[in-house]
């Protein structure tokens, strides 16, 4: 498989892959999922303004649907839908798309191996046997990128599809209806901020060294998700992999805790310009400490889960 053909596959997945990372996508779970179940869903108001924020999926499949009866309702009762990044407009944009791998690939002359240490590049090439992949095809990725692509082949070896993901099952929703769709970010944003690493390996490294345990992991998460209990998605989203590893603090601050702050205070502002409006960001910015629940509360919202 080329790189050409792993880079298709990036434009369907970029908002929800760059909003997890490996073991910390956020709610890859099996299928089961119905309608009944509870989900986490968030109502934030604020004067006579509504905030809905629904916990992303972002890998699932068909059984997955349909969702909840109070969540599809929150949405249609939105003036505008906010997500991560507008992954279906940037499609349906060459030019963008050009930016995305110039930021993907290191230029001609550069490699992978060149850049990371030889032990997570033995690692990576462990993980390449494994699954019977060319090591040329990694060759030319950024570190944040060869973490994106392994752990969109190990969601697909678990039958999981971005396609199916609850953040573009929205974004279909709003494409084909001419809802307005408003971004928290963007798709360069999002990858310009993963190579911002000072060690960039530390995403590609934490993929590696945890993917082996994505089969219990995805069973927990899954429980969680559908009960809706914020305690545990936080638990095991975010305290339980810096408590084992607080050498990737540095990973957490970049992928949570600075987007948590901008994400809350961009949903403030748009949440000024709408009546209603229906958010959908990876669970993992939703629970816990200096989460967007957190901050927004903290700017006078006043949150309860529905």
């Amino acid at each position: 498989m080329a790189v050409s053909h792993y880079s298709q596959k990036f434009q369907i997945c970029w908002g929800g892959l760059f909003a997890a990372l490996a073991l910390l996508i956020i709610l890859c779970a099996p299928p089961a999922l119905a309608a009944n179940d509870r989900g986490l869903l968030l109502q934030a108001k604020k004067d006579n303004r509504t905030v809905y924020m629904l916990g992303s999926i972002h890998l699932a499949d068909d059984t997955f649907y349909p969702l909840r009866g109070t969540i599809e309702k929150a949405y249609r009762n939105s003036d505008a839908l906010v997500v991560e990044a507008d992954v279906i407009a940037m499609e349906s944009d060459p030019e963008l798309q050009r930016k995305v791998m110039l930021e993907s690939l290191y230029p001609p002359g550069q490699q992978l191996k060149d850049n990371i240490s030889p032990e997570v590049y033995g690692q990576l090439q462990e993980w390449l046997r494994k699954r019977q992949i060319p090591e040329a095809n990694f060759n030319r990725m950024r570190p944040a990128i060869a973490m994106i692509t392994l752990s969109l082949i190990e969601m697909q070896a678990r039958g999981l599809d971005p396609k199916a993901g609850i953040d573009r099952h929205f974004l279909n929703q709003a494409h084909r209806e001419g809802k307005q769709v408003l971004e928290l970010e963007s798709v360069l944003q999002q990858l310009r901020l993963l190579n911002s690493l000072q060690k960039p390996e530390l995403f590609l490294q934490q993929t590696l060294e945890q993917v082996s345990q994505m089969d219990t992991f995805v069973p927990r998460m899954t429980r969680a998700w559908k009960s809706g209990d914020q305690k545990d998605l936080y638990q095991l989203v975010i305290k339980e992999g810096l408590d084992e590893h607080p050498e990737y603090a540095q990973l957490y601050e970049l992928l949570f805790y600075q987007r948590n702050r901008e994400m809350a205070e961009n949903i403030d502002k748009l949440s000024q310009r709408y009546q209603s409006l229906f958010v959908v960001v990876g669970a993992g910015h939703l629970v816990g400490s200096k989460s967007v629940t957190e901050l927004l509360e903290n700017s006078g919202f006043t949150i309860e889960q529905i």
